[in-house]
């Protein structure tokens, strides 16, 4: 007999009184009236063309064939029932799971430390891998399953079919220069801003970034002597030269006490930017995923 000449609902109803041999209570796990479920089992017992279960003693005993369909029908009721909860359970605190990260160094500074912390003691056997970031949206390594995670930054929202993200910081920018900077007794004016050399971050080699855009839209540019992949080494550079630097306040309010730098608001109005976990859809229902993503919106 093949499977599409049966109707499969009658083999969960089989099941169900076949463990408890009571129509009643099989009735009432599986959600369905007695006189719904001995319809039921009429309909099993015509297609089969045996009785199944026989009553003895207020019992329903089943048949030789009742039997036989139990031993093979109950295990593969287990596997598909294993199958459709496996993404909907997962225990933090016995699971070794692996989970991929692409993230640039300030994606990890920003997020890394707190995550990790509470990862090591609420959940020890689990294992972050981090590359670097080379690409913005490695979309392709997302579908793949080599990367779980991108951790991104943005200064707006971004709209994808496919990828779906959460924010995890919002935060400003500041513009540093070394201590006693002979151009900025008298602070940071639009015109030296302008007239100064400045270093640029830029992780995916970018010739352009958040500052030279917004300047544009006032007709002015900066001169550009020094372009970096690296938010984190990028205020060592300023510490014995004239160049000023725009940067995420984040850093500074990290690093600055162990800098000898002069922090400004920058003369321009630049947006706040967003930090933010990307993952692709086809993961998104993971128990894994969601417990981890859920962990990152508790932690910050």
């Amino acid at each position: 007999m093949n499977l599409h000449q049966i109707d499969l609902n009658l083999l969960i109803l089989f099941d169900a009184l076949y463990r408890y041999r009571s129509v009643s209570i099989a009735a009432d796990d599986i959600c369905l009236s007695q006189s719904a479920f001995s319809h039921g089992l009429s309909r099993l017992r015509k297609r089969l063309g045996d009785e199944l279960f026989v009553r003895v003693n207020n019992v329903m005993e089943p048949t030789t064939l009742a039997h036989d369909l139990a031993f093979h029908l109950s295990p593969a009721l287990e596997q598909i029932h294993m199958g459709l909860n496996h993404s909907l359970v997962f225990d933090p605190t016995t699971s070794d799971i692996e989970f991929k990260f692409a993230a640039t160094d300030y994606t990890q500074f920003s997020l890394l430390p707190k995550l990790i912390s509470h990862i090591t003691k609420v959940a020890p056997n689990i294992r972050i891998t981090v590359v670097s970031s080379e690409d913005k949206m490695p979309t392709a390594k997302l579908i793949s399953g080599e990367l779980d995670f991108v951790l991104g930054f943005s200064h707006e929202i971004e709209k994808s079919s496919t990828i779906e993200y959460q924010t995890w910081l919002q935060d400003s920018y500041c513009t540093i220069a070394r201590q006693n900077h002979p151009r900025l007794k008298n602070g940071l004016t639009l015109d030296n801003f302008v007239s100064l050399s400045h270093v640029r971050i830029s992780p995916w080699g970018e010739k352009k970034g958040i500052v030279d855009h917004h300047l544009a839209t006032q007709g002015l540019s900066r001169h550009v002597a020094l372009q970096l992949p690296s938010v984190l080494a990028a205020p060592y550079t300023i510490l014995h030269s004239d160049l000023i630097l725009t940067l995420p306040r984040l850093v500074i309010s990290n690093l600055g006490k162990r800098l000898d730098i002069d922090i400004y608001s920058p003369p321009i109005a630049i947006p706040e930017y967003q930090l933010n976990v990307y993952w692709h859809k086809l993961n998104a229902s993971k128990a894994s995923h969601r417990w981890l993503r859920q962990l990152i919106s508790q932690l910050c």
